[in-house]
């Protein structure tokens, strides 16, 4: 029982942090942005560098400036 009371809790923690990380997310301009590549996947994608939203897919010069940073 015990272990039941302890995976509520994070369980509940968890779902506070997601709704706090969603609300910051809404709330940000993404100005800044950056290419980098989705976990566990071979795919690039756009992030915002402020709050690590997934805005969408890069455009050809973005991936360009990306691949030659590395």
């Amino acid at each position: 029982m015990e272990n039941d009371k302890n995976i509520n809790n994070i369980e509940k923690q968890i779902k506070e942090l997601e709704k706090e990380k969603l609300e910051i997310q809404n709330n940000c301009s993404h100005k800044n942005q950056k290419v980098k590549f989705e976990e566990g996947k071979n795919t690039m994608r756009l992030y915002c560098s402020d709050c690590n939203a997934l805005i969408g897919f890069p455009n050809q010069e973005q991936i360009d400036k990306f691949l030659n940073n590395k």
